[in-house]
């Protein structure tokens, strides 16, 4: 079975690191996978996702992302006739509605993957591109039963509708340099967030939620923000206007040694405001690091009714603040839940588990793909 599995971005996000390893769990099960990423435009474009796929021996092709829809449309079905796969799979809105168009020229079939950056405030060519992706995919895949949903009521043919959860390469526990590095005591309580520096990505709320922590906390504690992004110096701006201690926070911007810096940490948080199925939360999980995070998107079915860390409402540093405080008070109940969540994250959202049912998805669309052809019927 030959897979093109295609992305428009390059940057390092949830969706990226998932196409990744997906392309790599997916040629571990005998699949033979070739990677269509966009060209890079120009030097100060961050290019991200080609040395992440050349790190785990996953081959590449590319594409020409800057011209016009129609030259990019050109470009993806001159990709598709160039490899002659027998399926596509694309990833994120634009890749699935080019793709979808380029497939349904081809008679290609095609499995879209919907990674939560579906919204509700659809404009007009949104509501379109999501209703050509429907009529001409063969499958939709969801990261997330919340995913589903709002596909679900933006996105007609919902008999394509399945989720599959992300899932992880998982991380060691391990020493870690980084409290060293960044001047934090190892007797201080070190909370991180790992993720783009992007308003929905709700780190604002997490550093008013710091500020009055670094007030009332009897013990020394500290913030690392990794990952960049617009919002930066905004976020810079914050943490001086509230007074903050001048080292209490920590701006790394894109690091690539973040299995060294969750080592590090106490507690993890998770500010959003949206999110499909994070992989940084599954990631501190993995570790047995403690979870705070809002109750958004996917993430209550990560954590569930305070199973396995501890849910709280989305814009609002309020509940944040007394999350944290909770967990300063409450270290051995946290630390055993986190325990557990270790366990489960391990059973549950392996690479092996996503790339076996993607590998189902892929059949049972051939075999119908195949069942249509023997009977003389339209593919979708």
């Amino acid at each position: 079975m030959r897979v093109l599995k295609i992305i428009h971005t390059l940057g390092h996000g949830g969706a990226e690191n998932t196409f990744r390893w997906l392309a790599w769990g997916l040629r571990r099960e005998g699949v033979d996978v070739i990677a269509a990423i966009s060209e890079l435009g120009d030097s100060s474009t961050e290019n991200w996702i080609a040395p992440a796929l050349r790190n785990v021996d996953v081959p590449y092709i590319t594409f020409d992302n800057s011209g016009g829809p129609l030259q990019l449309l050109r470009n993806i079905s001159v990709l598709i006739a160039r490899v002659k796969p027998d399926i596509v799979h694309s990833h994120l809105l634009d890749s699935n509605f080019y793709s979808a168009v380029a497939c349904c020229w081809h008679s290609v079939p095609l499995v879209c993957t919907e990674h939560g950056d579906v919204s509700l405030k659809q404009s007009a060519i949104s509501r379109f591109k999501n209703r050509v992706i429907a009529h001409c995919s063969n499958s939709v895949v969801c990261v997330s039963d919340a995913v589903r949903e709002r596909v679900r009521s933006i996105v007609p043919g919902k008999e394509k509708l399945e989720v599959i959860h992300n899932g992880i390469h998982f991380m060691e526990k391990s020493c870690t340099s980084f409290r060293v590095e960044s001047g934090i005591p190892e007797d201080a309580i070190l909370i991180g967030n790992v993720g783009n520096l992007y308003p929905v990505k709700g780190q604002r709320y997490l550093v008013k939620a710091f500020s009055e922590l670094v007030r009332t906390s009897p013990v020394d504690v500290y913030l690392v923000l990794v990952g960049r992004g617009g919002e930066q110096k905004s976020l810079q701006s914050l943490v001086r206007e509230l007074g903050v201690p001048e080292g209490r926070v920590l701006f790394t911007g894109f690091r690539d040694d973040i299995q060294n810096i969750l080592n590090a940490l106490d507690l993890y948080v998770q500010p959003s405001l949206s999110e499909g199925h994070p992989i940084a939360i599954l990631e501190a999980m993995s570790l047995a690091i403690p979870v705070i995070a809002t109750a958004v998107g996917g993430v209550p079915e990560i954590i569930g009714p305070e199973r396995f860390g501890t849910l709280v409402a989305p814009e609002s540093w309020e509940d944040l603040h007394h999350a944290i405080c909770d967990y300063l008070s409450q270290r051995k109940c946290f630390h055993e839940r986190a325990s557990s969540a270790r366990t489960y994250v391990r059973q549950v959202f392996s690479i092996e588990n996503m790339a076996c049912k993607y590998v189902g998805v892929y059949r049972n669309v051939l075999s119908l793909q195949g069942a249509h052809r023997r009977k003389g019927g339209m593919v979708n």
